[in-house]
């Protein structure tokens, strides 16, 4: 009497709608083997997938055959060809293995004899049948997701700050979920500041309550759906790009922006400066006065300590005490006040290159605004529901209580918010005080941001002599914001055009007006070196932002 394995594989509720039930199969499997006079050996059982054979039971079918030759059947039967493989080349690959061992397949409701040619045919129909059908499938689900995406819908598990809601057609969105919403608000408002290391707001939220991972923290903080925004991944011939949700924004745009801007900018490898850079600050600066060569710097071991120079290269000797440079490089600072025309347009150009900090304060407070407003309503139209009997005095209370609470931590994120913004109106001053304190600005700037500095105002090659003036080693630029004369020639690149990155008609208004500061002045002026003059203030004004 031949033997048999019943496999019985279900995956999907669908497939039990149509009659693939695990109970259906097994009842047409058993009749089939008592009309043919078939031993049923063992009944095996998947709830598996039939993309590919690695499947639990499956694996474990076939590990037997192979280790226990006593308790190998004769077939393996099944009710179709696609309760076996939806795989046409795995499908042909497992039935040659199977008959290495003597073990044949087959489906009750689709019987080939494969030692016969052409049932090799059939059965490739049989198989590419069901592959097809599974691609088909899977390429609707990809589509389906696709395009709800597009229509910026998020379909995937709601993020932190989020939760499912219902539109009254019954279609699936998410809106804001309280508390999480507020620590999410806060996280980026504080990242944005760029105060605080990324691990120390999260510790800081984790404090004040937050629950979530510090992998999810960062996360949470590349992911743009809380401006609004749903990725769109790359599909067919469709580059990755970011749709409009329709679920509400917890923070806005430019605030995103910001943050990923300090996140890239921290993840930026910096060099570290030992304690000779410090001593020696206009190192690889100033050149020889002797023989015009770069001049470098070293310490000199003395009977106490080191002393720190300036030397030359080259044979001709020059060699000078760096701490008495740096004092009188300072005293040159300190003298330096910058011409009152050119301190008008630097507040300009302030309040252009800071808009965006403003701009992102007002949006702030707007949307706080408008959450608590919506809270306010929702407890009003809950009052009237109670007054029309149509929902409980607990419920009520539940409500408002819930509504009130969340009104409260927004107001404190509101007032906190508008102080923001007069610390901002504050700063504006002290940036604008910092054009004329550039001595002050050196001192409190960290090394590296002490050679941007330096490299922003002196010329191309400056010369180091022992009675420094300031108009002798500064660009052209420098010499007509703090109105200083050079006693001697300075080399610049006169008719190099630097890049300004900022708004082409803004920049032509500005260059106009450094035209007529200069003209005021009785002084020529091209059009570069005017363009180099607004590349200057607004490279500074940048400078002095980052370091207030």
């Amino acid at each position: 009497m031949p033997t048999a394995f019943l496999y019985i594989r279900v995956s999907t509720d669908e497939q039990a709608i149509k009659g693939f039930s695990q109970r259906s199969q097994e009842d047409r499997l058993m009749k089939y083997c008592l009309s043919n006079n078939i031993e049923v050996l063992e009944v095996i059982f998947e709830d598996y997938s039939a993309k590919t054979f690695n499947r639990p039971a499956w694996t474990l079918l076939l590990s037997t055959i192979k280790k226990h030759k006593a308790l190998r059947p004769n077939l393996i039967l099944f009710t179709k060809w696609d309760r076996f493989s939806r795989n046409a080349g795995d499908a042909y690959y497992m039935i040659a293995q199977l008959q290495s061992f003597r073990i044949y397949p087959q489906a009750i409701d689709q019987e080939l004899d494969l030692s016969i040619p052409e049932n090799k045919i059939i059965l490739a129909v049989y198989l590419a049948t069901s592959e097809a059908e599974n691609d088909r499938r899977s390429l609707n689900v990809k589509q389906g997701i696709h395009k709800a995406k597009q229509e910026g819908r998020w379909i995937t598990h709601p993020p932190m700050g989020y939760s499912y809601r219902l539109f009254a057609n019954g279609q699936k969105y998410i809106g804001p979920k309280e508390p999480e919403a507020t620590f999410v608000r806060n996280a980026f408002s504080l990242i944005a500041q760029g105060e605080q290391p990324t691990c120390s707001v999260f510790r800081q939220m984790k404090s004040e309550g937050l629950k979530c991972s510090n992998s999810h923290f960062w996360r949470m903080l590349r992911n743009p759906a809380y401006c609004g925004k749903v990725i769109v991944p790359a599909f067919e011939n469709e580059k990755e790009y970011w749709a409009e949700g329709i679920h509400e924004p917890l923070i806005p745009e430019v605030l995103f922006l910001k943050v990923q801007q300090v996140l890239n900018t921290r993840g930026q490898k910096t060099t570290t400066n030992n304690n000779s850079n410090e001593k020696l600050i206009l190192r690889g600066f100033f050149y020889c006065p002797n023989c015009n060569k770069r001049l470098t710097g070293s310490a000199s071991k003395g009977k106490t300590r080191l002393y720190y120079y300036y030397h030359c290269v080259s044979p001709c000797g020059f060699r000078i005490r760096a701490d008495k440079v740096h004092q009188l490089f300072n005293e040159q600072l300190v003298m330096l006040h910058a011409d009152k025309p050119y301190l008008d347009l630097y507040k300009d150009i302030l309040k252009h290159t800071r808009r965006d900090i403003f701009i992102e304060q007002s949006i702030i407070q707007k949307t706080i605004s408008q959450s608590i407003e919506r809270l306010i309503e929702r407890i009003l139209k809950a009052k009237e529901l109670l007054l029309q009997g149509e929902i409980e005095s607990d419920d009520f209370l539940l409500i408002k209580k819930d509504c009130e609470k969340r009104i409260s931590m927004m107001g404190i994120e509101l007032q906190n918010a508008a102080k923001k913004h007069e610390i901002h109106i504050k700063n504006q001053y002290e940036l604008v005080l910092q054009l004329s304190q550039l001595s002050k600005l050196m001192e409190k700037s960290s090394l590296p941001d002490k050679r941007k500095l330096l490299k922003l105002i002196l010329s191309n090659n400056p010369i180091l002599t022992a009675d420094m003036w300031i108009g002798n080693i500064v660009n052209q630029s420098v010499l007509s914001v703090y109105n200083l004369k050079a006693t001697t020639d300075i080399k610049h690149n006169a008719d190099s055009q630097k890049s300004i990155n900022t708004d082409d008609a803004y920049a032509a208004g500005i260059i106009a007006r450094v035209a007529e500061i200069e003209n005021k002045k009785g002084h020529k002026t091209t059009k570069t070196s005017a363009r180099n003059l607004l590349s200057f203030l607004l490279e500074f004004a940048r400078f002095a932002t980052a370091n207030l």
